[in-house]
């Protein structure tokens, strides 16, 4: 049975489950012909923007170039026509045709040729100006008194001298075979009577000027014969090679007319079918350079009276990059959007889920509800409890606070009602025998009891500012103190315990004159809170038996005229210092909160510092642990007071501002 009916059941739930699986997997195939669509349209529109932005550049480009072009083309233009009319003015003057005159003194004409010439080449700025007869031969030369002088050279197979004799004028540009310097050669023929020509005056123009303004500027620039010979280049190592492979009877030519002087004439670039140009492949010795293989944007322009043309390049490197940086923002903004569209599909998907979620948290919270009615009725039966809890514990801190007030005072009233009781009957005891010492005793038991009354006094004076523990400001106006007086009362209050120690007292820098502002009361119950602590420690370590050599507890004050966190009044430190145990540097982050103490249980409460504190803050002062050890320091605790001194009394032994750190405690 149970066998039979299974596979029935089982194609039931598969034709349940048939249609949301073909959703499912729809769904699917969507997402992801989505996503292809998206990434080929992603492709197409930074190729897009890939191919309009190096077009744009491309255009700028060739803009910026044709400017340039026409401003160098002007520039070399203006310096060859300098030069046009020059030899034919010099080939009518009668100097020198008197070169060619049989009847004159050759030597004696020539020679003064040479000193005309060579002044019109200085005062016209030719390179050179030298006449030759109609063999090609040189007679006259303005760098006749040079070691490479012209004179006696002959130049019959330069096209400048064939063009002049055929009674034309000749332009031609050369490296010259006799000093081996390149230039632009410009001739007119010198006539007889006849009209016939008799020799060549020939004028020789450096363009070296114009290369140099060229490399200046920065910019890659060449110019090239008809030949496609690189004639000027603003970089040396581009002269004399060809943009094109030339033909064999131009090179025949070339070779012929000795243009280059024997110079290879290789290859310098290859040119692409969009017109621009490889420059430096296949040379060895252009591979050093930065440029080799690079491709140039080519913008040329025919300029001069030989066909030559001038061309200005532009790498294309700087295109691409920034076509390639303006496609990689794009690619940015596409990745942008795309995250965009991807928070935006998941915030969807968490909002289902979130409403999703709200059912189950709506179910929860009618449970959460009635656990909470449960609890909020528990919670009301202990309320009271923890409120009278609370009034307890601050009664237990204010209680704490009060006793450590009070008992200080008592103490002392306790040592002086001893002392004067013991005064008292040692002097009935002795007045039967001295009566003379009578008065000393009564006096002195007078003096202790006068100082019972002054602490009694002075406990009231406590009592009834009890309320300084829930206002932080005393009623009664601060006024300037003398602080040596209040210290002496401290230790007074302490001298049998100090005694019973050995304890040294060291002073520096109090001197009587040194005042303070501040509440007396306050003031003295704190000096006294911080010199018992010194002395409990000290006594702790002397009854472990760690305390080497002498009790020393050492009180020192120095002045400034300013103290940033005393709000830039003057004030001064007092430090106190001892050669106890020091502080466990665990304790310096609650050292000065409530029940913080290193004493035995039973021995303290740990509310010294912390009511020391609070007075500190009340008399406009700071109280704090000292980080760093001053030099000569005993070796134990360090605390400084810092306290506020009148405007008078701000003289100081470093007048200067001081910032300290931020105190320790807050």
């Amino acid at each position: 049975m149970t066998s039979r009916h299974a596979p029935g059941r089982d194609r039931a739930s598969s034709d349940r489950l048939r249609p949301e699986g073909l959703s499912l997997h729809r769904r699917r195939r969507l997402a992801w012909l989505a996503l292809g669509a998206s990434l080929l349209a992603g492709v197409l529109v930074l190729f897009a923007l890939w191919q309009w932005e190096f077009a744009r550049s491309e255009r700028e480009a060739r803009q910026h170039a044709a400017t340039r072009l026409h401003f160098y083309a002007s520039t070399l233009n203006a310096e060859l026509s300098r030069f046009q009319w020059l030899p034919a003015m010099l080939a009518r003057q009668p100097r020198v045709r008197a070169a060619f005159d049989d009847t004159a003194d050759v030597a004696e004409s020539g020679n003064r040729l040479d000193w005309h010439l060579q002044r019109v080449a200085r005062e016209s700025g030719a390179a050179a100006i030298f006449l030759t007869d109609a063999s090609g031969v040189t007679l006259a030369a303005s760098n006749f008194d040079e070691s490479d002088s012209f004179v006696g050279h002959r130049y019959a197979y330069r096209p400048y001298f064939l063009d002049a004799m055929a009674g034309g004028r000749g332009e031609f540009f050369a490296v010259g075979n006799t000093t081996g310097r390149p230039g632009y050669f410009v001739s007119a023929p010198v006539s007889g009577a006849d009209g016939q020509p008799l020799g060549v005056l020939v004028v020789k123009v450096s363009l070296e000027a114009l290369e140099d303004t060229w490399r200046q500027a920065g910019e890659t620039v060449l110019l090239a014969d008809a030949n496609r010979v690189v004639l000027l280049a603003s970089r040396r190592s581009w002269k004399y090679r060809t943009l094109e492979p030339l033909a064999p009877a131009a090179l025949d030519d070339i070779r012929a007319q000795q243009q280059f002087r024997g110079a290879p004439l290789s290859p310098l670039a290859r040119s692409l079918e969009d017109g621009s140009l490889v420059l430096g492949a296949g040379e060895a010795s252009s591979r050093s350079s930065t440029s080799v293989g690079q491709r140039y944007l080519d913008e040329s322009l025919f300029s001069g009276p030989l066909a030559w043309q001038l061309h200005f390049l532009m790498p294309l490197r700087p295109l691409y990059i920034q076509a390639r940086n303006t496609m990689l923002a794009g690619l940015a903004v596409l990745l942008g959007l795309g995250m965009l569209a991807l928070w935006m599909r998941e915030r969807q998907a968490r909002l289902r889920l979130i409403r999703r979620e709200a059912v189950v948290m709506r179910e929860i919270n009618e449970r959460l509800e009635e656990r909470v009615a449960e609890r909020s009725r528990e919670l009301e039966a202990t309320r009271d409890e923890l409120v009278q809890a609370g009034k307890l514990a601050a009664l237990g801190t204010m209680a704490a606070g009060i006793a450590h007030e009070l008992n200080q005072p008592l103490v002392g009233i306790r040592t002086y009602a001893a002392s004067g009781g013991k005064l008292l009957a040692r002097g009935v005891s002795q007045a039967t025998t001295r009566p003379e010492l009578l008065p000393r005793a009564a006096e002195a038991a007078s003096g202790n009891f006068t100082r019972i009354a002054a602490l009694a006094e002075r406990l009231g004076d406590m009592i009834r500012q009890l309320r300084v523990f829930v206002r932080p400001a005393s009623q009664q106006p601060p006024a300037p103190l003398a602080l040596v007086p209040r210290i002496e009362y401290a230790l007074e209050l302490l001298d049998e315990r100090c005694e019973l120690l050995g304890l040294v007292i060291e002073r520096q820098g109090l001197m009587p004159e040194v005042r303070v502002i501040g509440e007396q009361a306050r003031l003295e119950q704190l000096l006294t809170n911080l010199i018992r602590n010194a002395v409990d420690a000290l006594e702790g370590q002397q009854r472990d038996g760690t305390l080497g050599g002498r009790a020393r507890i050492r009180l020192s004050w120095q002045a400034w005229p300013e103290v940033a966190w005393l709000e830039g009044r003057p004030g001064g430190c007092l430090r106190i210092e001892d050669n106890g145990p020091g502080i466990d540097p665990a304790l310096r982050a609650t050292l000065f909160d409530p029940f913080t103490t290193t004493r035995e249980v039973g021995d303290g409460m740990g509310m010294g510092l912390f009511l020391s504190y609070g007075m500190a803050r009340d008399l406009g002062g700071v109280l704090r642990l000292s980080d760093d050890a001053p030099p000569g320091a005993l070796g134990g605790a360090n605390f400084e007071l810092w306290l506020c001194t009148p405007p008078d009394d701000a003289g100081s032994p470093t007048p200067t501002r001081l910032t300290p750190e931020a105190p320790d405690h807050e």
